[in-house]
């Protein structure tokens, strides 16, 4: 019987804890809300000050992307150059983390920072246009601009993984009288990526962070119109990174503020 009660009074000191620290979550939760909606609040007094309004498609409360570490996917590299040539091709080092293909439509290079191009195409197109959207399918393109009569143009898009635009990861497919001449561009693969540790900014930290170089800088404009946190390419001779940042559109341009740094460029 005692060691029935004894087990009956553990079990009730473990519901207590647990309990304990239901409630201790439960009110950091209620004080990060509670920062937050401080914090949005601030904001939006200082864009009223500054005469800049938020549009009410602007979501204060998305929270930021983690930096990625990739590596290289070959098996994709393949495949992106048989379809730009026209078939399969092995692929040749060139040294310097260089690989090319070759076929009888020409030569495509790849290198280990995500970015290849071919110049001297020669691969013949019936559909220009419904040739680029599969392409841009494919290979995870989005937002395609395709600028072309019935022969000649070009094809702009931009890779997304995850639904997240990456900047740096766009390609340009140019078309001369029915024939693809050359493309320019970059791809990178989620294959086998790693999640890094790195600072966490906030979509209003990034906010306030434009308002200042907006003052700074003499920036016209008038509205937010929306923010969003996408990735860019960072790539050197030995790694390949995602970084995060936040995008920000306004009424006359589209300003970038970096995750980790602070920095705000237009682009």
């Amino acid at each position: 019987m005692e060691t029935y009660r004894l087990k009956n009074i553990a079990i009730l000191i473990l519901l207590l804890l647990n309990g304990g620290l239901l409630l201790l979550l439960g009110y950091q939760f209620l004080q990060a809300k509670r920062t937050e909606e401080a914090a949005a609040a601030q904001l939006n007094v200082l864009c009223q000050a500054n005469e800049l309004s938020l549009s009410g498609q602007v979501d204060l409360e998305q929270q930021p992307l983690s930096p990625l570490a990739l590596s290289r996917d070959t098996q994709t590299e393949t495949a992106i150059a048989a379809w730009l040539l026209g078939g399969g091709a092995a692929a040749a080092s060139q040294g310097g983390g260089i690989y090319s293909y070759e076929t009888e439509n020409g030569t495509i290079q790849f290198r280990s920072g995500g970015g290849f191009d071919g110049g001297r195409l020669s691969l013949e197109v019936e559909d220009i246009a419904g040739f680029s959207y599969q392409f841009f399918k494919q290979f995870g393109y989005k937002n395609p601009q395709i600028q072309t009569d019935s022969l000649s143009g070009t094809a702009v898009a931009v890779q997304e993984v995850a639904d997240v635009p990456v900047y740096g990861c766009d390609v340009t497919l140019r078309f001369d009288n029915g024939t693809l001449v050359s493309v320019t561009g970059a791809h990178v693969s989620l294959e086998n990526a790693v999640v890094e540790a790195g600072p966490g900014m906030t979509c209003v930290t990034a906010l306030v962070r434009f308002l200042d170089y907006r003052n700074a800088s003499g920036v016209v404009c008038s509205e937010i119109r929306n923010v969003r946190c996408v990735y860019e390419l960072q790539s050197t001779a030995s790694s390949l990174r995602l970084l995060p940042a936040w995008r920000i559109d306004t009424d006359t341009y589209t300003y970038f503020v970096d995750c980790s740094s602070g920095e705000v460029t237009r682009k």
